[in-house]
C-alpha cells in the first residue's frame, strides 16, 4: 500500500469519509477512504500500489462467480442477468443506433460481450482475471486480453464504443484510463460506464456500510459533477447521466455489510434475512426504487459521454 494525492487535482488536503474493514471478502486490513477538499474526489487512502492490484480479485470474487456458476443458477437469476444485458444494450442503442466495433474494459466472464454480438457488434474485452478472461474465450469464443487497459496497446481510434461496467472505480489512475480511452475511441465514439453513485440514497442510508464504498477495491468514487470534470478534461462531451441498474439488490447487500460491521452471527443474519428476498417485497419497494431512478438518486449512475470530434 502506497499514501497517494488527489488523482484529479494532484492536491493532498483531505477529510476523512469514512473507513473500516473489508464487509465483501474479509481481506485483513483497515481501509480508509478520504475527500478532497478541494475537488471533491473521493479516493481511498493508502492504495495498493498496481503489484498489489490483482490480489483485490481472487477467483471467487462474486462478480466472476455469477458467470461461472451461470448454468446452476436459479432460472429467475439467469432471467434478471440477461435483462440487465438487455437493458444495457437498449440504452447504448439510444445513443449509438449502429453496430460497431465495441471494447469492454473490466469485461469479467462476457456476458455483455455475448448480448452485443449478438445485436451485430464486433466485440473485444480486457479482464484484470486470468480465471475469467479464459472462461469467456472458451464459453463464448471471444477475444479477451488479459491485463489492464494501459497494457493492451490498441491503435489509435480502434473503437466505436468503449464501456467500463462497474469497473471505472477500480481503476489505480482514472486520469490515465480516460485519457487512453480517448486515444482508441473514434471520434464521435461513446464512452459509458456504470458506478457507485455517492450522492444517492442508499449512500446516506447506510453509511459506512453501504456496498458502493466496497473497501478496499473501490479506489476512487465520483459525483457527478466531479466525473463530468474529469470527462471535459478528456475531451469528452456528457451527453447524460442515468439511473436504471441496480435497485433492491445494493440495499441487500448493505444490510449484510451492515450486520457484519455490527458483528451479528452469519447463521442469525442468515435467518432474519430470508423474507428480503421475496416477491412481495421486491414489489412492494419498486415505487421507491423507480422515484430514486426518476431522480437520479440510485447506488449506481451510468455515464454517457461521446469524445468530441475538434
Amino acid at each position: 500500500m502506497e499514501y497517494v494525492r488527489c488523482n484529479y487535482c494532484e492536491q493532498d488536503d483531505s477529510d476523512l469519509v469514512n473507513e473500516g474493514p473489508d464487509l465483501l471478502l474479509n481481506r485483513p486490513g483497515h481501509y480508509r477512504l478520504v475527500r478532497c477538499r478541494n475537488c471533491g474526489l473521493i479516493y481511498q487512502n493508502p492504495q495498493p500500489t498496481r503489484e498489489e492490484l490483482p490480489n483485490l480479485y481472487p477467483d471467487e470474487y462474486e462478480p466472476f462467480q455469477r458467470g461461472i456458476v451461470g448454468e446452476q443458477a436459479s432460472a429467475m437469476e439467469r432471467f434478471h442477468r440477461r435483462h440487465e444485458m438487455e437493458r444495457r444494450y437498449k440504452r447504448i442503442r439510444r445513443h449509438l443506433p449502429q453496430p460497431g466495433r465495441l471494447l469492454e474494459v473490466g469485461s469479467s466472464t462476457g456476458l455483455f460481450l455475448a448480448t452485443m454480438r449478438e445485436q451485430g457488434w464486433q466485440v473485444t474485452g480486457v479482464e484484470l482475471s486470468g480465471y475469467a478472461a479464459e472462461f469467456t474465450r472458451q464459453t463464448y469464443g471471444i477475444e479477451v486480453m488479459t491485463g489492464t487497459l494501459e497494457e493492451t496497446h490498441f491503435p489509435d481510434d480502434a473503437f466505436d464504443l468503449v464501456a467500463l461496467w462497474d469497473v471505472f472505480e477500480h481503476v489505480l489512475d482514472p486520469k490515465a484510463t480516460l485519457a487512453e480511452i480517448a486515444r482508441i475511441l473514434r471520434p464521435g465514439g461513446l464512452f459509458v460506464a456504470s458506478l457507485p453513485n455517492p450522492t444517492g440514497f442508499e449512500a446516506k442510508w447506510f453509511g459506512s456500510d453501504w456496498l458502493g464504498w466496497d473497501r478496499p477495491r473501490h479506489l476512487h468514487i465520483f459525483t457527478p459533477q466531479v466525473m463530468e470534470n474529469y470527462l471535459r478534461d478528456a475531451g469528452f462531451g456528457l451527453t447524460s447521466v442515468e439511473s436504471f441498474n441496480g435497485r433492491l439488490g445494493v440495499t441487500l447487500m448493505s444490510l449484510e455489510f451492515r450486520a457484519k460491521a455490527q458483528q451479528v452471527p452469519e447463521a442469525v443474519w442468515q435467518r432474519r434475512s430470508q423474507w428480503l428476498y421475496t416477491l412481495p417485497l421486491r414489489l412492494a419497494t419498486l415505487p421507491i426504487y423507480k422515484l430514486a431512478e426518476a431522480f437520479n438518486k440510485t447506488s449506481i449512475m451510468t455515464i454517457f459521454a461521446h469524445l468530441r470530434a475538434d
